[in-house]
């Protein structure tokens, strides 16, 4: 029995254990009276049937001790967790090629899978936003994740966000892309354009059905967050920003071996991203990586 097969046998099981819960939470190896309940949702849209899972080894991906579930068709899921382990391990979130829908295109099933995540603690909302929130962090050279947060904000441009809390991976940007005030609205369109890139920039990342390499996953994060100015700009000038052309030019080739990573997220914090020209604002280095 494969681990998917797994997967949909036990969370099967654990929503009839939960009766009226919503059937959306998943258990790990100790009875669920000792096990405390957290939600959140998953998204570049929101994302149905993703498989979810506390990473308790930090290997990217579902081991059978791990607590785990499957988000419904608005991205939300339920995991059974022993109380405190929220706040040591971080949740993963696996869109799964040929069977989870992105319900911005819930015609078809994504194609590729890829990984999402977010820093420990900040389940809320987990998307290609907080994948890269978590990833700056946890090289060690931001003080914070609020710091990290900080800089992710620089990076895209926003303006509206209050500084002190910046992009949030607890923001549902697809909600608040929807907000009945202008300016909100007009923010977190601008992070939706660019997750909904960042998604199809990392597409393609897992080396089998199953493993992720975490290696080539890493660069691919560090090549985005060398470049995300750049592709943000890219992202909302178009309705349909050419992915391909974009994974070409800001991700290049994977490599064959470990890559140390640090330098691709170092603390950029004082950096300056956008530049005016005339009367629109444009990338610095527009035409290359930030240095």
């Amino acid at each position: 029995m494969n681990i998917r097969t797994m997967t949909a046998v036990a969370a099967g099981l654990a929503a009839a254990a939960l009766a009226g819960c919503g059937g959306s939470g998943g258990v790990g190896s100790q009875p669920a009276a000792t096990q405390t309940a957290i939600s959140g949702k998953a998204a570049d849209g929101y994302l149905y049937r993703a498989e979810v899972f506390l990473d308790l080894n930090g290997n990217y991906r579902l081991d059978s001790d791990e607590p785990f579930a499957i988000t419904d068709s608005d991205g939300a899921f339920t995991l059974l967790v022993t109380p405190g382990d929220e706040a040591l391990y971080p949740v993963v979130v696996r869109p799964v090629a040929s069977n989870t829908y992105d319900m911005d295109s819930p015609a078809q099933p994504l194609p590729r899978g890829y990984i999402l995540t977010a820093p420990r603690g900040m389940y809320g909302f987990v998307s290609p936003i907080s994948t890269l929130v978590r990833e700056k962090y946890e090289t060690g050279t931001y003080a914070s994740v609020a710091e990290a947060m900080l800089e992710v904000r620089q990076q895209l441009g926003l303006t509206v966000l209050n500084p002190a809390s910046t992009v949030r991976s607890t923001d549902d940007y697809v909600a608040l892309s929807n907000s009945s005030n202008m300016a909100t609205r007009t923010e977190f369109q601008r992070v939706r354009a660019v997750a909904r890139a960042m998604a199809g920039l990392m597409a393609g990342q897992m080396s089998s059905d199953v493993a992720v390499n975490v290696n080539q996953y890493r660069y691919i994060m560090g090549r985005i967050n060398q470049n995300l100015a750049q592709i943000c700009f890219e992202a909302t000038q178009s309705a349909n920003p050419d992915i391909t052309a974009m994974r070409q030019r800001y991700i290049g080739t994977m490599p064959g071996t470990f890559v140390n990573m640090t330098g691709m997220f170092r603390n950029m914090t004082t950096t300056t991203f956008w530049n005016l020209s005339g009367s629109t604002m444009v990338p610095r280095n527009r035409g290359g990586m930030m240095r």
